[in-house]
């Protein structure tokens, strides 16, 4: 989830130094996430993952993560499950949905746990996109929030970074389970109680499997629009309005009663 801002990075300069020559590459290092250089492994699971339809200069290599448009988080180990599983039965044919959603063991209740450093403003952002999605009828889908981690299916804790991501949250694994977590820039703890809202509503909904309604990324879901500017999975945030119809569609198509 993203704030639409814009940046300036500046030229590339040359340094003699000692008769040798360095390269820098000057940046606003504060809204870039450190990048490894890739190994011949992580350059496959690239290449699979811009096969999905993801750009490449969008996907961010961070230890064993790799995150995508800012705001979607893809442990290696997962990457690499789906790979191995797609070679055995090819991806998935089917508002844009990923290769997996979350089972019938763990849709109809997924508990969430709150870090206690979640200020008081999210805390009450977290139980409202709870609500929401809790209040779209005719689905199996559902969420709650627990007290305790160790009986939790996803995390939502605090993170900070000068960057434009407000908040990012892990996809469903290929095990059938939710995403892991949900990690919400402190940076941006003066947003308005709306953008809040609608931020973790969003982050909630990469947690069961959609992907960003304004990009091409994932599988078309049939029966929804191709576009829907104000869809609560619009990568930028916006006020909450509540769902449009094509989000009530796709939650009822994917996890059908």
């Amino acid at each position: 989830m993203r704030k639409k801002t814009h940046f300036c990075v500046s030229p590339l300069a040359l340094l003699a130094i000692v008769a040798s020559l360095f390269l820098f590459s000057c940046s606003k290092s504060n809204d870039v996430p450190a990048v490894e250089q890739p190994d011949a492994k992580v350059e496959a699971l690239i290449s699979y993952l811009e096969g999905k339809g993801f750009e490449k200069n969008k996907i961010v290599v961070k230890g064993d993560q790799f995150i995508i448009d800012s705001d979607i988080l893809i442990s290696r180990a997962d990457l690499e499950a789906r790979v191995a599983e797609e070679a055995k039965s090819g991806p998935s044919d089917e508002h844009r949905r990923g290769p997996y959603l979350v089972s019938n063991t763990y849709n109809t209740n997924i508990r969430l746990y709150i870090d206690p450093a979640v200020p008081a403003a999210w805390r009450t952002a977290i139980q409202g996109a709870v609500a929401n999605w809790n209040n779209i009828t005719n689905t199996r889908l559902g969420m709650s929030i627990v007290t305790s981690s160790a009986n939790s299916d996803c995390r939502v804790f605090m993170g900070f970074e000068s960057a434009s991501w407000i908040a990012r949250a892990y996809l469903p694994a290929s095990n059938g389970r939710p995403g892991v977590s949900v990690e919400i820039n402190s940076n941006y703890n003066s947003l308005p109680a709306t953008q809040k809202l609608f931020a973790i509503t969003h982050e909630l909904g990469h947690t069961i499997g959609f992907y960003h309604t304004n990009q091409t990324t994932g599988t078309l879901i049939p029966g929804t629009p191709t576009t829907d500017a104000n869809s609560v999975m619009n990568s930028f945030v916006l006020n909450w309005n509540g769902f449009t119809s094509g989000d009530v569609t796709a939650t009822r198509i994917l996890y059908p009663q």
